[in-house]
């Protein structure tokens, strides 16, 4: 028997092309080279994010910058965080709901062993807080903590110029909110005769009626419907509207 439970085989990192690095070749890649040049968060980003940890990947240095980029948008927000002295800043209600899903997909990413999945995750949610005009403080602590095992160095130092004296990586795992993973609208599809024409994006608190009559009133049904008899409007709350003409 096995001293173990369970035992993840890593793939192999191919060269460019798909073949086996090889010293004779000269194919191989010098990590200290990638780090001098990159840095040893970018190395472990791209590792990470190139494929599933269980499968043979081709290497690409070319794909390595954006990675790089990943993590300067991560130190420009960090240093937006540390200049803005404004009280009350605070996330808008639909990133509060990506913050809190993506700390969630991140623990369980984790256990599964699925990094490259939980970087795209974060990268995602980095991209809106790029754009986002408030951003407080709390909540990117937050993010930095799921960062902190995939990019240890960038999110130390970030962690400390925040003013936290003690080490990120012995801050306690972040616990995601139960109610603000929930989004806050639902989009919905909007069928003719069985056949999808459109969408529409209506709030979960919407009732029946005020969902039937946004989708009659959409710009890309009526023209489905225009001068035809309307037998009946079904609804599959949070799901489909069918209007049977």
């Amino acid at each position: 028997t096995e001293p173990y439970m369970k035992r993840t085989s890593h793939g192999m990192i191919l060269a460019s092309g798909g073949v086996k690095m090889s010293k004779s070749i000269g194919n191989t890649i010098d990590p200290k080279d990638i780090v001098n040049s990159y840095g040893a968060d970018t190395l472990r980003i791209y590792e990470m994010f190139i494929g599933p940890f269980d499968q043979a990947v081709s290497w690409n240095t070319d794909s390595i910058i954006g990675s790089r980029r990943f993590l300067d948008k991560i130190w420009r927000i960090g240093e937006r965080v540390g200049s803005d002295t404004t009280e009350n800043l605070y996330l808008s209600a639909s990133l509060q709901t990506l913050l809190h899903k993506t700390i969630k997909k991140i623990g369980e990413d984790i256990e599964s062993m699925s990094f490259n999945t939980a970087i795209s995750s974060m990268m995602v949610l980095v991209n809106e807080m790029e754009k986002s005009e408030s951003i407080n403080e709390k909540d990117f602590k937050l993010f930095l903590q799921i960062l902190a095992p995939f990019a240890p160095h960038i999110t130390e130092e970030i962690w400390a110029n925040l003013g936290e004296k003690k080490s990120i990586h012995k801050s306690p795992w972040p616990k995601w909110d139960k109610k603000k993973i929930i989004d806050d609208t639902a989009k919905i599809a909007v069928q003719v005769n069985g056949k999808v024409r459109s969408e529409i994006i209506v709030g979960n608190n919407t009732t029946e009626e005020k969902v039937k009559d946004i989708a009659l009133k959409d710009k890309n049904i009526i023209s489905w419907i225009e001068g035809k008899i309307i037998k009946r409007v079904i609804y599959v709350r949070g799901r489909i509207v069918n209007i049977v003409v």
